[in-house]
């Protein structure tokens, strides 16, 4: 997923904690999201809101946690195919 869908800088800004948090690069990518799924990520239930564009996505939906059902959003813009800017985050 990280090698294909994001670029070599991309960054995901994560809007979990009282401060945004930066994953900067493939590698550090990688690593975050394997610690999200062995440590918070059970599985997913729902979609509410979805937007396309050429350059951008967006979602609202709910998966099930380690904690149970959360309520998350993404936003993600795309440069050349890849995404480049991640921001996720929890309602």
């Amino acid at each position: 997923l990280v090698d294909h869908d994001y670029r070599d800088d991309a960054t995901m800004i994560l809007l979990v904690t009282n401060e945004p948090q930066y994953v900067q690069g493939r590698e550090a990518l990688k690593g975050m999201f394997k610690w999200y799924l062995e440590n918070i990520y059970r599985g997913f239930i729902s979609t509410e809101k979805l937007a396309l564009s050429e350059d951008s996505i967006f979602l609202e939906g709910t998966i099930d946690t380690a904690n149970g059902p959360a309520k998350v959003y993404d936003a993600i813009f795309l440069k050349d195919g890849q995404i480049y800017r991640h921001y996720s985050g929890l309602k």
